[in-house]
């Protein structure tokens, strides 16, 4: 497995939208998208499934069992092993800052939660 330094850094600059459970489609999910650069990170769950969905460019995709992401105020931090970050664009970090209110934010941790649920990869840093 390569390791980390080979792989680049993308920063976004992000409007947000995240649920715990969407019921249309029945999931939980966050998407980052960064009209500027035309660039979303996506990461959903179905409740019944143990992997997650890791999707960044519009429609690259992959699934993953876990990722390590942080989110620091209103900054989320992704940072993909060589193996995942290969499937899609080659990038190896996301630094997303997230343009998202107060609300915005609080139905983010929940989404992540929800997502996270079972697994080590999300820390908030308070």
């Amino acid at each position: 497995m390569r390791t980390q330094p080979n792989l680049t850094t993308r920063v976004l600059h992000a409007q947000c939208s995240a649920s715990a459970y969407d019921a249309c489609y029945e999931m939980a999910f966050v998407y980052c998208q960064d009209p500027a650069q035309r660039y979303c990170f996506s990461l959903t769950r179905y409740p019944e499934r143990d992997e997650m969905e890791l999707m960044v460019s519009d429609q690259v995709l992959t699934q993953v069992n876990d990722l390590d992401l942080s989110l620091d105020g209103s900054v989320l931090t992704a940072r993909l092993d060589a193996g995942v970050a290969d499937q899609l664009d080659g990038t190896g970090q996301y630094v997303i800052h997230l343009e998202a209110s107060d609300e915005e934010l609080q139905q983010l941790v929940l989404a992540l939660e929800k997502i996270f649920e079972g697994k080590q990869g999300f820390k908030q840093v308070l």
